[in-house]
């Protein structure tokens, strides 16, 4: 271009540039040389948008002093707590939390399978449903902890069971359910929310209780992860027994259940129940006709199906492969079932947990697996 041998126009057009580009670069060549062509950050001078850095700072403050609360807590705060009319969107306080390494996204659980049913039963009688679930633990008087177990009749709001177990291991859980059923009989729906020792992260969600229930001839459903919504008349249940039965704690167990007993005798004898139109749980519970299968009778598969016991270890064998099915199968006796699709199914009393897959061999693969069924029979 100095040497005026080209004009602009066609030295623009030989390197494939505009001319406004290449007035650019010549007007930076002349005032700083070769330094000048050096390639610059394109990031604006100014942000008008930007979030204020005092506002920043509040954001930044709040979320160190309350570890758990997200961007829609923190956006109620700038509003309410600091009188911020217009406070940054939701979007822009979840971005300014990960700019600082307060926020990281969350990943899913390896090997987390799906929960069988498709949607939650509206119960029509009494025993229709069972919620079922553990309010929070607390400390009593002498240091011990109390896992506080619940369960209620949905129909009715019946509150069946208010137990003061010492943990949530299954052990303990299971003789309270089986003391409970030998009372009240056997439903025909158990709900329970994704927590232990209901669930776990095995085929179907099964656990060793929940395979219990079963066992039982009592259908298990799941509610949807992190929604309590779906037992929103047992959360409610819980927010009253914290005021009126555990705040403040008993001296110890003993004087804890007593308390716990007495309450469930008002709430189930005395308190009206606005879903009932005020009348009370009582006059609409009654108990199950269903008896506890006290003798463990073996679970009885169709002529068709192969039927099989699963190894201590969890783990299936068949056609000289092996499949894991989860702990909490060991044991247990399954069925084998080859539908049209000529895949192999399998199946825990009336419950489909999968079809048998073989996979190629690999170095993170398994040669042999389950895969979850796309649909759930118990919601037919």
């Amino acid at each position: 271009a100095q040497s005026a041998r080209f004009t602009v126009s066609e030295l623009c057009e030989q390197f494939g540039i505009s001319r406004k580009t290449g007035y650019k670069y010549l007007d930076r060549y002349a005032a700083e040389g070769m330094k000048g062509l050096v390639v610059r950050s394109h990031r604006p001078h100014q942000f008008p948008q930007r979030t204020a850095a005092a506002v920043e700072a509040l954001i930044l403050a709040e979320r160190r002093l309350h570890r758990t609360w997200g961007p829609k807590k923190l956006h109620k705060v700038l509003e309410v707590k600091h009188s911020i009319e217009s406070p940054p969107a939701r979007s822009t306080i979840g971005e300014i939390l990960r700019r600082h390494g307060l926020s990281v996204q969350r990943r899913r659980k390896p090997g987390m399978y799906v929960a069988l049913n498709d949607g939650l039963t509206v119960p029509t009688r009494p025993n229709h449903v069972w919620t079922v679930d553990f309010k929070g633990w607390f400390r009593l008087g002498n240091g011990q902890r109390c896992d506080p177990l619940t369960v209620c009749d949905r129909y009715s709001r019946y509150l069946l069971a208010c137990r003061a177990q010492p943990n949530q291991q299954f052990k303990g859980t299971l003789q309270t359910f089986q003391a409970l059923m030998r009372q009240a009989g056997v439903p025909e729906v158990i709900r329970v929310d994704h927590g232990t020792p209901f669930a776990s992260i095995g085929l179907g969600r099964l656990s060793s209780l929940s395979i219990w229930w079963i066992e039982q001839g009592i259908a298990v459903e799941f509610t949807g992860p992190a929604a309590p919504q779906d037992n929103g008349s047992h959360e409610r249940m819980h927010r009253d027994l914290k005021a009126e039965a555990i705040t403040p704690p008993s001296a110890n167990q003993a004087a804890q259940q007593r308390r716990f007993e007495r309450w469930q005798h008002t709430y189930n004898y005395d308190r009206p129940h606005e879903s009932l139109d005020q009348q009370r749980p009582c006059e609409f519970y009654q108990p199950s006709s269903r008896r506890l299968n006290e003798h463990d009778k073996p679970l009885v598969y169709a002529a068709d199906c192969e039927v099989k016991r699963v190894s201590s270890s969890g783990f299936l064998a068949h056609e000289g492969k092996s499949y894991h099915v989860g702990e909490a199968f060991a044991h247990k006796r399954v069925g084998l079932h080859l539908n049209a699709q000529s895949q192999t199914e399998l199946h825990f009393a009336n419950v489909h947990l999968g079809n048998l897959t073989y996979g190629s061999a690999g170095r993170f693969r398994p040669t042999a697996y389950i895969a979850p069924p796309n649909h759930n029979p118990l919601a037919k």
